[in-house]
């Protein structure tokens, strides 16, 4: 049975995610659920910050105003306090410690039937159309552990961009093109060169993103900033970047490069193209404020391409250009990543320019990436009770996608849907695809949560069109590593395998190697479950190379044990004993229990090869005692089957029944088709009855072809072939072991079952083929002395 907590009026359910308050289930946001059943777990002593972080998020630093709001969103669900503190009590200068009497028991009583009520209390002032009622306990997920880490990475990342670049900017975004020729030019804007100017830092990469949305505006595709910044950089860091590699990399098939200098008391600007026009097109603007020379030279290159720039009194009403000139300094302090500097300017504003919507924006955007997501919300819901649609569609549009992305982060995903649908509608046909691509993307990310797989296809598709037409590969690499992990929670490992490829090629084209790592382990992972071992080897080097230029602790071990099992996969064994251990040693002293599940689980795997049945089972136990209700539930059926093959090694079949009994009971709560397939496989092995053993062989089987994972099918094949042999059937076994009899030419499992099956119906040249076929692929394994004699002496025995 499951453990449940009781603490005063409240009960806790870890396994089943969820808190009761008497006969009333309350909702609480994903990571402060986890949050409050660590510290539970912890109870006798006080956690650590740095404990807890590495815990609940997996890797070694989150920022403070995360942290703060995830215990904030724990205080509420008890009605507690910072002062109070009666269940949460604060360690200063230490970390959290739970203080509430509790009671632990393993009777897990039926949940009476209620309402759920969300402890999260709607944004203040909200309304009407961004309001949502508060959504339901979600199901436990039915995805992998890959699927979740890669849509986490995703998802940080789809967070920066929908704060973005020039997104204060929505009259020049909002504008359709009065004319674009014909041709699908896309342009790349680079940084601009600046004659040394006092206290005009911003100009470098604020004049760079002003030329472009001139250039946008005017209807010609611009490369967003924030590409064009991390391209840039990662050129710098690899010696290359010539304008051919740039636009190569960005997808682009103009560049346009421009230079800025003071001369007495004017700005001159000069833009010109140096790739992608013969002869070469510039423009040239003077005046006293940067911008406006900017604009002016941005304007006048557009015009010789041939298209019409916006009219400037459209672009700036009266006497807009103090802000204009601000929010531009604010936004190159954010592309440098200096946010707190982009906050100080905004927050010396004149009253007048702070109550402007487009700083406020600017000013929520900062507040949603320093990790103030109350502040955020607060100031993005006011936005849009404030600027109605009639005034400014799109900059209403954006304030409800921010709204989207914090209740989608809060696990409000009903809240999500309806504001990223509100502003889907209010960006379509409004010439800002970058927005519109953003919302879709969102939009497509709670569909798969929620199980809305077509709407997700299709929110994926319409979000690739809109980024395709801006320019904005970056974003284009996000919505692959989405949809990859949309392939990988509905287990279409196939179809996510090359998708989450190309997503890491284009990751590593930006240089941003942390999404560019996931997307290769998952790469890896996949392989080794669609039987190709030496093409996940194959990833290796690549992997090791990125890993060492990621910071995080956390992907850093999640890579290295992935390369592992991809060394066990391929027969290498020797080499992954020294470094499993120090991956485990540090996975504890980090408290990553995840790493440190999948270390056991991997031990296990090893000893059960090695022939230590009950030290396979003693780590498949261990490992099983790290899983939490989040982690990929296929890989946790697995460990559990691990667990009863282990406990059949050792002749303990009244234990292993135990076991599959304990699988069964878990997959009925999953959900997941592969965890019900290993529950029915689990029956089939443990079943001292052959009519019964025969019924689950046969069901399993039919479920391992649904879900179309060779491995899967390979396991339950190589036992039922085995099986049927023992009872004399091996024309029913060979019929077995043609299902993965194309994967035996690398994968030694499957030519293992050649050798076999070959050896059972005594064909002697057929079984030295096979033979030979496995040896090959053994590497440090050892074949079965049974299976390496001849058929005939086989026979004999």
């Amino acid at each position: 049975m499951s453990r449940t907590y009781r603490f005063g009026e409240f009960r806790l359910l870890p396994a089943r995610r969820e808190l009761w308050r008497g006969d009333v289930q309350l909702s609480v946001p994903p990571r402060a659920f986890d949050c409050i059943v660590y510290l539970v777990e912890q109870r006798d002593r006080a956690v650590g910050r740095d404990e807890l972080i590495a815990a609940v998020w997996g890797k070694a630093e989150i920022s403070d105003g995360l942290l703060a709001q995830t215990v904030l969103a724990m205080r509420r669900a008890f009605d507690d306090t910072g002062k109070e503190q009666h269940y949460i009590r604060t360690v200063v200068r230490f970390g959290y410690h739970w203080v509430a009497p509790t009671v632990a028991t393993d009777e897990e009583p039926a949940p009476p039937v209620a309402s759920a009520t969300s402890v999260e209390a709607q944004p203040a002032g909200a309304i009407a159309e961004a309001t949502a009622p508060a959504m339901e306990p979600a199901p436990a997920r039915t995805g992998s552990r890959r699927g979740v880490t890669v849509a986490a990475a995703a998802g940080v990342l789809v967070l920066a961009l929908l704060s973005g670049v020039a997104w204060w900017n929505t009259r020049l975004a909002r504008a359709p093109a009065p004319h674009a020729p014909a041709a699908t030019t896309i342009a790349l804007v680079l940084p601009v060169e600046v004659t040394a100017a006092e206290g005009a830092d911003w100009i470098r990469l604020g004049l760079m993103d002003h030329i472009a949305a001139r250039l946008r505006s005017a209807g010609l595709p611009v490369v967003p900033s924030d590409n064009v910044v991390v391209l840039t950089g990662a050129a710098r860091r690899t010696g290359s970047g010539s304008a051919a590699e740039l636009a190569r990399a960005a997808g682009a098939s103009l560049v346009v490069e421009a230079h800025a200098e003071r001369v007495e008391h004017y700005w001159r600007v000069r833009v010109h193209t140096v790739l992608g026009r013969t002869p070469a097109a510039d423009g040239n603007g003077e005046a006293d404020d940067a911008l406006v020379a900017a604009r002016i030279a941005a304007d006048d290159l557009a015009r010789r391409l041939g298209y019409v720039p916006l009219a400037v009194a459209a672009a700036t009403p009266g006497d807009r250009s103090a802000l204009d000139a601000l929010l531009q300094q604010a936004e190159a302090a954010t592309l440098s990543d200096r946010l707190d500097d982009a906050r100080a300017l905004l927050a010396r504003a004149p009253a007048d320019q702070r109550a402007q919507p487009e700083l406020r924006l600017r000013l929520a955007q900062i507040d949603y990436q320093a990790g103030d997501f109350d502040a955020a919300e607060a100031a993005f819901t006011a936005i849009a009770r404030d600027v109605s649609v009639e005034q400014d569609r799109v900059l209403h549009a954006r304030a409800l996608s921010n709204l989207g992305v914090i209740a989608a982060m809060r696990g409000n995903n009903v809240a999500a849907a309806g504001r990223f649908d509100e502003a889907i509608a209010l960006l379509r046909g409004q010439g800002a695809p970058d927005a519109l691509g953003k919302a879709l993307n969102g939009r497509a990310n709670v569909a798969g949560a929620m199980d809305q797989t077509e709407l997700a296809l299709q929110a994926f598709a319409e979000a690739r069109t809109a980024f395709e037409s801006s320019g904005n590969l970056l974003a284009l690499a996000l919505v692959d590593s989405n949809l990859a992990a949309l392939d990988m929670r509905r287990e279409r490992y196939a179809e996510a395998e090359p998708v989450f490829q190309r997503a890491a090629d284009r990751f590593a084209t930006f240089g941003v190697h942390a999404a560019e790592l996931n997307a290769l382990t998952a790469v890896a992972e996949l392989r080794v479950a669609l039987l190709q071992p030496d093409a996940a080897l194959a990833l290796e080097p690549r992997v090791r190379d990125v890993a060492a230029q990621v910071s995080d602790p956390a992907r850093q071990r999640d890579a290295e044990l992935t390369t592992l099992f991809v060394l066990f996969a391929n027969g290498r064994e020797q080499e992954i004993d020294p470094r499993l251990a120090a991956v485990l040693d540090a996975a504890v002293r980090e408290g990553n229990r995840a790493a440190q599940a999948r270390a056991h689980a991997l031990a296990g795997h090893l000893a059960l090869e090695r022939g230590d049945a009950a030290h396979a089972a003693d780590e498949a136990a261990q490992s099983l005692a790290l899983f939490t209700a989040v982690d990929d539930q296929r890989e946790h059926a697995r460990v559990h089957m691990l667990r009863i093959e282990a406990l059949l090694g050792r002749g303990d079949r009244a234990a292993a029944t135990v076991a599959a009994a304990e699988l069964a009971t878990f997959a009925s709560r999953a959900g997941s088709p592969a965890a019900r397939m290993y529950a029915d496989f689990a029956q089939a092995r443990t079943t001292s009855d052959d009519e019964a053993a025969g019924t689950w062989y046969a069901r399993a089987l039919g479920e391992a072809d649904a879900l179309r994972i060779p491995l899967d099918l390979r396991e339950v094949a190589t036992a039922y072939a085995g099986w049927l042999i023992e009872r004399g059937d091996p024309a029913r076994a060979a019929a077995l072991a043609e299902r993965v009899a194309g994967f035996a030419a690398r994968d030694f499992g499957s030519a293992l079952l050649q050798v076999r099956v070959q050896q059972s119906k005594g064909d002697e040249a057929l079984w030295r083929n096979a033979l030979a076929r496995a040896q090959a692929l053994a590497g440090e394994r050892r074949i079965p002395l049974a299976l390496a004699s001849p058929p005939t002496v086989a026979a004999s025995r």
